[in-house]
């Protein structure tokens, strides 16, 4: 008898997950940072924004490597733009790909770009305008 009431106890003190008012598949963001030389910059960020994306930084830079290094590796401008966007982790891919083509192609064109995984965001309205997510950003009046 007593085992039993145990085992009810512990039944109720387990708690089930209920799929009726679960949340949608939540988009993850992730930091995408490119480096290229400063008169592509206007240009890299353009092609990262066709990939929706809301919110991109672009800081000015200089390289940091000795002018003989620099001459030996054929670059002659140390100065640089950092771009930093916040960008959907499904299109990361898709968007490196792009860079990555465009490196090739594009005359001194060339950069590095890499993600980092965001962890958290604050607000739902600001997770909903970093992920380009119409439905989560209330519009006014609503």
């Amino acid at each position: 008898m007593e085992a039993e009431i145990k085992k009810q106890k512990s039944k109720k003190g387990t708690r089930q997950k209920s799929t009726k008012n679960a949340p949608a598949a939540v988009n993850r963001l992730e930091l995408l940072f490119t480096i290229v030389d400063r008169n592509k910059g206007d240009f890299y960020a353009d092609l990262i924004q066709s990939f929706d994306v809301n919110m991109q930084l672009l800081v000015l830079g200089r390289g940091t490597a000795r002018a003989e290094i620099m001459r030996y590796l054929g670059l002659d401008d140390s100065q640089k733009t950092v771009i930093i966007s916040v960008v959907q982790a499904e299109k990361a891919e898709a968007i490196m790909g792009a860079l990555g083509d465009k490196f090739k192609t594009i005359k001194n064109g060339k950069g590095i770009a890499f993600t980092v995984p965001m962890s958290s965001i604050i607000g739902v309205a600001i997770y909903g305008f970093l992920s380009n997510n119409k439905s989560t950003v209330k519009e006014e009046g609503q």
